[in-house]
């Protein structure tokens, strides 16, 4: 397989929107900053379709993917005002055709899914780490990662706890990618620039050409709608040394929903059209991703 659910357990979450009916303009900067409230749990739904075009590399037929990841995220407040994001992916379920069969999973009853569903899923449900910021909300650190990938004595390898940094850390980029830091008013354009470290393909340099296009009203609450696009470019530095490398071409686009009272994303949705390289060949991945916020208590 190319992609496993746990593949996309890291990229799950870049995000966007479905449009609202709009608001009066708004002419006062505002922030979007994601703002973290201790206390709450927010928790997220996010739904994955993904198709992979291996008949271009000869094979027999594409493959297809469709998950759906539920993810906790329980903020308390730690030392010094700091606030500790506890990320856990809770639940994945969906379908996979493989050998030209359905193959469909759920990981509250893994008994009857394919041996490499199974191994797949198996390392992603129930992992968890600690996002760190401080009283302003500004990014600290990845902390309690040793969960994430325990060897089969059950303490964390070296290897494990470094891969384990690098999903929270795409992680926590995703929760941001596209968000100013200075503040902002409707009509207001910005680029965005990220350097990403993906675990199968290596560093990816995302470049976001972003515009903030109007106040929306979303489920009774006002929130700022964010339009986005952009391209993925793989690091120089990794050409050739890796077998799967990100291709020329990658692009990416989508819509955020902000919600300004509560400094969260409520809702997104994006498309990535990306070409994958390997063995000297191309094969064009196209993946469609939502993601919404369900509860906040």
């Amino acid at each position: 397989m190319i992609f496993s659910p746990s593949d996309f357990t890291r990229v799950a979450v870049l995000l966007a929107l479905i449009a609202s009916p709009a608001l009066h303009a708004q002419e006062s900067p505002v922030s979007l900053r994601l703002r973290w409230l201790s206390g709450k749990t927010y928790t997220q739904e996010t739904i994955t379709e993904t198709t992979a075009g291996l008949t271009a590399i000869g094979k027999p037929e594409d493959q297809k993917m469709k998950v759906k990841q539920t993810t906790r995220i329980e903020v308390k407040e730690g030392s010094a005002g700091q606030k500790e994001a506890r990320v856990t992916f809770e639940a994945l379920s969906g379908e996979v055709m493989m050998q030209g069969k359905k193959q469909t999973f759920d990981s509250q009853n893994l008994a009857e899914a394919h041996p490499m569903i199974r191994a797949s899923v198996g390392q992603s449900v129930g992992k968890s780490f600690i996002l760190v910021y401080d009283a302003e909300d500004q990014f600290l650190k990845v902390a309690d990662t040793g969960a994430m990938s325990p060897d089969p004595l059950g303490t964390p390898s070296l290897e494990g706890i470094a891969e384990a940094k690098q999903i929270a850390e795409l992680y926590r980029r995703s929760l941001e990618m596209g968000l100013p830091k200075m503040q902002v008013k409707p009509g207001d354009r910005w680029t965005s620039q990220e350097t990403v470290q993906f675990p199968s393909a290596g560093t990816v340099n995302v470049e976001l050409r972003v515009k903030f296009d109007s106040l929306v009203n979303y489920e009774g609450r006002s929130h700022a709608k964010i339009s986005f696009e952009g391209d993925m470019k793989r690091a120089d530095e990794d050409a050739g040394s890796r077998s799967v490398t990100l291709g020329k071409g990658s692009k990416t686009f989508g819509q955020i929903l902000f919600d300004l009272d509560r400094g969260t994303v409520s809702f997104g949705a994006f498309r990535a059209d990306i070409q994958l390289e390997t063995l000297g060949k191309t094969i064009p991945v196209r993946q469609q991703v939502t993601t919404k916020l369900v509860k906040m208590e």
